[in-house]
């Protein structure tokens, strides 16, 4: 019983919560255990064998004998107990942008409607709007909604797919008879989505493995094996990554047989060193994975002119976090020390603005004492607390705190969350409007979009980069796996155009400021270096750039 599967016990726990119309307080109670022991370095079971559990902050007696009673026992009684209480058709429905669990629950309990077949029916019988909030538009906006999802491909976000990835891929190598796994195609290649998990696996033994990955438990994605002798597993990895056009790319400079050179150095450590043989084979140097998609990468090779791509390790901090001052999920104190933790140099409070009442925004008051909370703490030697805020575009393009509030901050990301479908031309003029003001220095999450539920907004692109360029605002590619947006091709256009990037997580708990490595993951597809990204700069200079104007 590993950390990861305890936690996302806990997890489903919180969710099935949210559901039954369960005390928020007890809902944030199983996310904070949750978190701290998916963070958590030592194992669960030692953990439990040595009585320590309560000893985590966040785990109490309650919650730790829930935890125990899984160890022990493979389950947790009230989980099943939750889970009898709300059918998985119900739970689906969330899938439904503007569907929320309670919302569901209503749904279910009022009208019986179970599943997204019963949620188009009740739609288009005109008996949604029996219920309190529901009328003809909301009805036909939720047939429309529904008719997305049923588009929606059968993928999972990289966020989901690359955790499940590593688990299996972790699982294969406590096997004797696996002498090397590597995690391969789309999600080694760090794309937004992946369909199922591709995985190459070298043994003698293929019965044995065969037969261990046949008792596997269920995967939510398909698990797409192959075994192989350990002298191909390079070329086996080289190939099973893709993708199809840059292997085609690849094709029409040489013939790409399984390279006799590359089975000596299979056993190099890590899959990249495996990788690698197969391109010296070949006369190039190693392309990463990111690149790896018929993009010009292989003439980049060929011309010595490949990007030193970004790396984690690049970082010193992050741009753009909540607290519990508006919708985030942990104090501005727990922020702080986990940013520190994690090794950042800096880190920027960034919560909402008054206009965004749904995510408790702050008033012009509430964000004067925010900012003096956060010049108290900030006290740390190695460490900066930056004051920030999270500004809302108005639909005129105008800001929604007034330029003497705006001095007062440290760094202003400017951000859409509302009237996302104007037409092009009305939301580009809005956008340039921000760009302009001398205080914004980020726009966050350019496009507004959500993977595979919002589609991007309407903008006229290169005019957004010609304005970026001129006034020197940067443009945020989020971290979180459900938006990346920027996009790769939209961050690659971004660099072309000479504007600086930023890769933020915005962050509304604790456990979302280790999502950067899906940021730096989109910013690599996206042939973004170090010197493009502003959160690569050591404080001093991030102060400079900060004071530009």
């Amino acid at each position: 019983m590993d950390n990861l599967t305890v936690a996302e016990a806990l997890y489903e726990i919180a969710d099935l919560l949210e559901f039954t119309g369960g005390d928020p307080f007890k809902v944030r109670a199983y996310r904070k255990a949750a978190e701290a022991l998916a963070l958590q370095p030592d194992p669960v079971e030692q953990l439990v064998r040595e009585g320590k559990l309560t000893k985590i902050p966040g785990i109490g007696k309650a919650i730790a004998a829930k935890v125990t009673e899984m160890v022990e026992t493979g389950r947790i009684g009230y989980l099943e107990e939750l889970r009898q209480a709300v059918p998985p058709g119900v739970r689906d429905l969330t899938r439904v942008p503007g569907l929320g669990a309670r919302t569901a629950m209503l749904l279910y309990r009022q009208l019986g409607i179970d599943s997204l077949e019963a949620l188009e029916l009740a739609a288009r019988e005109g008996r949604l709007r029996e219920l309190p909030g529901f009328g003809p538009r909301k009805e036909a906006a939720l047939l429309q909604a529904v008719a997305r999802v049923r588009r929606r491909p059968d993928r999972l976000s990289i966020g989901t797919a690359a955790p499940i990835a590593e688990a299996v891929a972790a699982r294969l190598r406590s096997h004797p008879a696996v002498l090397q796994v590597a995690v391969a195609g789309s999600i080694r290649r760090r794309a937004e989505t992946a369909a199922d998990i591709d995985l190459v696996i070298a043994t003698r033994d293929p019965h044995a493995v065969r037969a261990f990955l046949d008792g596997l438990p269920p995967s939510p994605l398909p698990l797409d094996p192959v075994l192989v002798a350990p002298e191909d597993f390079a070329t086996a990895l080289f190939e099973r990554t893709g993708s199809a056009a840059h292997l085609q790319e690849l094709s029409r400079l040489v013939a790409v047989q399984p390279p006799a050179a590359a089975a000596a150095q299979a056993f190099e450590p890590g899959p990249d060193a495996a990788d690698a043989a197969v391109y010296r084979h070949l006369g190039l140097p190693f392309i990463p994975p990111e690149l790896r998609e018929g993009r010009g990468e292989v003439a980049a090779a060929l011309a010595g002119r490949l990007p030193r791509l970004i790396t984690r390790a690049d970082l010193r901090g992050d741009l753009h976090v909540h607290t519990t001052a508006s919708d985030g999920k942990a104090t501005l104190a727990e922020m702080a020390e986990a940013a520190r933790a994690l090794g950042h140099r800096y880190l920027a409070i960034c919560d909402h603005s008054q206009s965004l009442r749904i995510a408790r925004g702050l008033s012009p008051e509430r964000l004067r004492e925010h900012v003096a909370a956060i010049r108290r703490l900030d006290q740390w030697p190695d460490f900066r607390l930056l004051a920030g805020a999270e500004v809302d575009i108005l639909r005129d393009g105008s800001l929604d705190y007034p330029d003497e509030i705006l001095a007062e901050l440290d760094v202003v990301v400017a951000s859409i969350h509302s009237h996302l479908n104007l037409p092009e031309e009305e939301q580009t003029q809005r956008l340039l409007r921000a760009i302009a003001n001398p205080h914004v220095d980020i726009i966050g999450h350019p496009f507004g979009r959500v993977i595979g539920q919002r589609e991007p907004m309407a903008l006229d692109f290169p005019r957004i980069l010609e304005a970026c360029a001129r006034t020197g605002t940067a443009l945020e590619i989020s971290a979180s796996p459900s938006r990346l947006d920027l996009s790769a091709e939209h961050a690659r256009m971004a660099k072309e155009f000479g504007v600086k990037l930023v890769i933020n997580t915005d962050a509304h708990s604790v456990r979302e400021l280790e999502l950067l490595d899906y940021g730096v993951g989109q910013a690599r597809r996206g042939w973004v270096e170090p010197e493009d990204v502003v959160n690569a700069m050591d404080l001093p200079d991030l102060l400079a750039w900060l004071n530009r104007a």
